[in-house]
């Protein structure tokens, strides 16, 4: 009886662990899954003329244009991933910068494997705002190129 109350308890424990796949920025680990959303300071003028290119969102409104899907193609969420080509990707990138932030690997795992199978659309906004931090990160910004005013807000 005393280990099977011992096993639930710490079986519960480690629920209490686990990042909430809904609302990551509560809970468990929502100081890590916020740091790996904050777009650095340097990329915030490219964010912001980015977000309202594509989605019509705004870094002021966290959560606007996560919804947000492009009727021509697979383009989605925010920043307009395209679904079919970045999913994958983008998954593993948003996984990194978490585990890189502190997010315990078993985390990054499970949180990795419900975002594979997940539209972007569909992502949590911050996991979203993750993404496109990582992206720039490693010099990805030129997916977002168009030849407008956005290009020339991309840090020299």
């Amino acid at each position: 009886m005393i280990d099977t109350l011992i096993a639930a308890a710490v079986e519960l424990a480690a629920e209490d662990r686990q990042v909430d796949l809904q609302q990551p920025a509560r809970g468990a680990y929502s100081s890590v899954v916020r740091d790996s959303a904050r777009v650095p300071s340097k990329w915030r003028a490219f964010a912001s003329c980015v977000l309202r290119r594509e989605s019509g969102g705004s870094l002021d409104e966290p959560w606007s244009g996560a919804q947000a899907r492009n009727p021509g193609s697979t383009a989605s969420g925010r920043f307009q991933f395209l679904d079919s080509q970045w999913r994958a990707g983008l998954a593993h990138m948003v996984r990194e910068r978490l585990v890189r932030n502190g997010l315990p690997a078993r985390e990054g795992v499970r949180l990795r494997k419900y975002l594979v199978v997940t539209p972007i659309h569909k992502w949590p906004a911050p996991l979203q705002d993750a993404g496109f931090n990582e992206v720039v990160q490693r010099g990805g910004w030129i997916h977002w190129r168009n030849g407008d005013h956005c290009d020339g807000l991309v840090p020299r």
